[in-house]
């Protein structure tokens, strides 16, 4: 004998007055019996078909991987699910296990039959239309009454619902006043949580809430039927609200100028720690990288340089310490390379000035065997004794130079190993003074101003 598990839907507790799960539920029941099937499992749930994420659904992929029945018995394919891709994932899974399905009203998806498999589809797809088309006459409603000043949501502090009415609740809206006026003297989010037993972000919201101003806002944000998480959405609309307000324009505008002060300044602190900014790009597109933190529960914040164009992300600690790193080799490596030419420099000058004291000796020999005049011997030596003069002071000049060359690059190995006293100012003024640009690829490529 099959085992069926049979799996039943409605939307809401509307539709579960019209077309009842105890109804579903007895036909299915009646079905089975007269096809001789063994009850494995009832799933029964009021949900929207449009999930994806639904509780019953992930029930059922369960007792599917388990291969615990044998046939799936639902009353009709909307009642299933809306959504055409779920559905296919979802027969694609019990073919795998050999596990049947059939519908109680709708004989001719029934697996087979002939035609099951296109009109699966064509069914399937007409059930997400149909979804479609229902969610947005709901949607084209819902503003309608928005735009009459009817408020369709629950009703936020402050206020109470009536008929689909806000109306101030007297107790409450003083908290409202009470939170906006402190917030303007100075109070943070955070200490207005804490005394009013709200989360910061709930702080937040009332202080951005234009409700408050006697309108209402719809299609700000809403639910993804495929997700369930909340989105935000550009195209909302504010309309006049038929409730009274319970804070006036002026505070309102100020709060949110104030709001937006804050929002730039933690941005510009944030910003400010990330010393590699414009000095580094992503090959993807020659992009920016940007700094940006997070916080994690367990770790609390980290850094990160992300990409603007693809969205790669660096740690950023790690990459401002190779940075650095690589900085002070080159710092050394240069003073390495500069010693070597500078001794190349003087050993040369040296053997000039050899060559001229040796030349003067001879001068001298030549005058004293007679072989030139006074004139000519005073002329020579004079020239000799100039230029021997000029290459001194040249050797001195790169003796002189070189030891302060080495005392500087000295220092700057010395502030870069002391990288981490710096100011944020002084951290990047050092790298834009070295660095000309990083590209961040598969390895990180830094160029260098000298």
């Amino acid at each position: 004998m099959k085992k069926a598990l049979i799996i039943l839907r409605v939307s809401d507790q509307h539709q579960e007055e019209r077309n009842s799960l105890e109804k579903q539920e007895e036909q299915a029941l009646h079905y089975c019996s007269f096809k001789g099937y063994e009850i494995y499992k009832v799933i029964k749930t009021v949900v929207s078909g449009r999930k994806n994420n639904r509780e019953d659904f992930l029930e059922l992929e369960r007792e599917i991987e388990e291969n615990n029945f044998d046939v799936l018995v639902f009353y009709e394919l909307s009642r299933l699910a809306r959504n055409a891709y779920f559905i296919h994932k979802l027969v694609h899974s019990m073919r795998i296990k050999e596990i049947s399905f059939e519908s109680i009203t709708e004989s001719y998806l029934n697996e087979g039959t002939p035609t099951s498999k296109i009109m699966l589809g064509i069914m399937a797809s007409q059930a997400e239309i149909e979804s479609d088309i229902i969610s947005k006459r709901v949607r084209n409603r819902m503003q309608f009454y928005a735009s009459q000043g009817y408020h369709l949501f629950p009703a936020p502090k402050g206020y109470r619902l009536e008929n689909k009415v806000l109306v101030i609740d007297e107790a409450d809206s003083q908290n409202i006043r009470e939170i906006f006026k402190k917030f303007l003297e100075g109070s943070s989010y955070k200490s207005l949580s804490r005394e009013y037993n709200l989360s910061s972000l709930s702080i937040k919201r009332i202080l951005g809430n234009v409700t408050y101003l006697g309108k209402i806002k719809f299609g700000f944000e809403g639910k993804n039927p495929n997700t369930g998480k909340w989105e935000k959405n550009k195209a909302g609309a504010i309309y006049e609200g038929k409730h009274k307000a319970i804070i006036d324009d002026t505070t309102f505008g100020l709060v949110q100028e104030l709001i937006n002060q804050k929002d730039k300044s933690r941005n510009k602190v944030i910003e400010s720690d990330y010393i590699l900014t414009g000095l580094m790009h992503h090959k993807c597109d020659n992009s920016r990288m940007f700094g940006k933190t997070h916080r994690r529960k367990k770790t609390g914040l980290y850094r990160l340089y992300y990409c603007n164009k693809c969205y790669k992300t660096i740690k950023a600690d790690i990459l401002e310490e190779l940075i650095l790193s690589s900085l002070k080799e080159k710092i050394v490596e240069l003073n390495f390379l500069e010693k070597k030419s500078i001794n190349k420099k003087v050993k040369n000058v040296q053997d000039v000035v050899n060559k001229l004291f040796s030349k003067r000796g001879r001068i001298i020999e030549m005058y004293g065997d007679g072989v030139i005049n006074r004139e000519e011997y005073l002329k020579n030596i004079k020239d000799i004794d100039k230029k021997i003069s000029e290459l001194d002071s040249k050797d001195k000049k790169i003796e002189k130079d070189t030891n302060m060359d080495i005392l500087l690059k000295d220092k700057l190995v010395e502030i870069i190993e002391n990288f981490e006293n710096l100011t944020i100012s002084e951290k990047k003024s050092l790298l834009n003074i070295f660095i000309e640009e990083i590209i961040i690829d598969d390895e990180v490529l830094i160029t260098f101003k000298f």
